[in-house]
């Protein structure tokens, strides 16, 4: 919990000073590159958490993985980050980041799981239906899972919707389970 916070006051931070130098968006574009490679990359959160290499090398590091990829801002923010020893909190900051920016937005993540890929027309019919009971634009995160058999989930922060065959089946399956016809004793 504690580092949560402290990775949120930092990311609260950046996103401020990025609001003031108008590049918030560029930073956002920034942070989800640093959080796919941190979480993809396991070597990398080893060697930011390994206290014998010097701030300096992970510095350099950071700069040469991420140079040419990221903004300036982002790139002084890691160095002040490193210097203070903070590089632990990096993928934190990043993820906490990237939730401060789609808040001032008003963006809300829909993560959608269908038996296949969904089209377009699934997305925008879902977003009207979303839109009538919020004013939040939809950033869809989908994926497949073929185990639901049809239908699909949504989930938007902590809501979620089960409209799958799968659901169904299981509902039926303890329905059935209840047999009203057995005299109890």
């Amino acid at each position: 919990m504690k580092q949560i916070l402290l990775a949120r006051r930092y990311a609260k931070a950046l996103f401020e000073l990025a609001i003031l130098e108008k590049t918030s968006d560029a930073v956002h574009a920034d942070m989800e590159i640093i959080a796919a490679v941190m979480d993809e990359n396991r070597e990398l959160r080893r060697v930011m958490s390994n206290p014998l290499i010097t701030p300096s090398k992970k510095l350099s590091i950071m700069q040469h993985l991420f140079g040419e990829h990221i903004s300036a801002l982002s790139l002084k923010f890691f160095a002040v980050l490193i210097h203070k020893g903070r590089e632990q909190q990096i993928p934190e900051i990043a993820l906490q980041y990237q939730m401060l920016y789609l808040e001032h937005n008003n963006i809300a993540v829909a993560e959608l799981v269908t038996a296949y890929p969904a089209d377009e027309s699934i997305k925008n019919t879902i977003a009207a239906l979303v839109k009538q009971g919020s004013d939040k634009k939809l950033l869809f995160r989908t994926s497949t899972n073929p185990g639901i058999i049809g239908g699909f989930k949504l989930k938007i922060n902590d809501y979620l919707l089960d409209a799958t065959i799968s659901n169904i089946i299981a509902k039926l399956h303890k329905e059935f389970d209840k047999n009203l016809y057995i005299k109890r004793f």
